[in-house]
């Protein structure tokens, strides 16, 4: 690795997540990109102040829609973590409509639900979210399904296998 690499490298595992994600040992290769990717990743899935719950289940509907099988595998396992029932993430994993009983967290949901499927935020959704979330919020939301949508872009182009759980 170049210097600059290495550097970046040393600061990302210095950072919250403290890992090096397979995604970025791919962007690795572009260390311009890289660095400007980790800053993005780090905002929006470490520091946006937006709960784990939203974070996760937000991260489900683009795996989905996606269909990117790491990107579910890794992540399926937190959201599980966190308390989401096995029916909603079996429907999140169907594409199919998913009830949350929190409101902010059902209002993630159909924000990001709608941006994948639909590729739209219809007036009265919209006005949903921000009375819920906020601006702020629903434009770290916004944030957070394209870097979530990027990732597994680059997981398919480089064909990234799922791990081995067995080992």
């Amino acid at each position: 690795m170049s210097g600059v690499q290495i550097d970046l490298v040393q600061r990302i595992l210095s950072c919250p997540r403290k890992d090096l994600p397979i995604n970025m040992e791919i962007w690795l290769h572009s260390p311009h990109f890289a660095e400007v990717a980790n800053s993005f990743a780090e905002y929006v899935g470490h520091r946006a102040p937006m709960s784990k719950r939203i974070k996760e289940i937000t991260i489900l509907v683009v795996a989905a829609y996606w269909g990117s099988r790491f990107e579910w595998f890794w992540h399926e396992r937190l959201t599980r973590q966190l308390g989401i029932d096995e029916s909603q993430i079996a429907q999140l994993k169907e594409r199919q409509a998913a009830g949350f009983e929190d409101p902010a967290e059902q209002t993630a949901y159909d924000v990001a639900f709608a941006m994948m499927e639909r590729r739209d935020v219809d007036d009265e959704l919209h006005a949903r979210a921000i009375r819920d979330l906020g601006h702020a919020a629903v434009a770290d939301l916004t944030g957070l399904i394209g870097l979530y949508s990027m990732v597994a872009f680059t997981l398919d182009v480089y064909r990234v296998p799922l791990p081995d759980v067995e080992n």
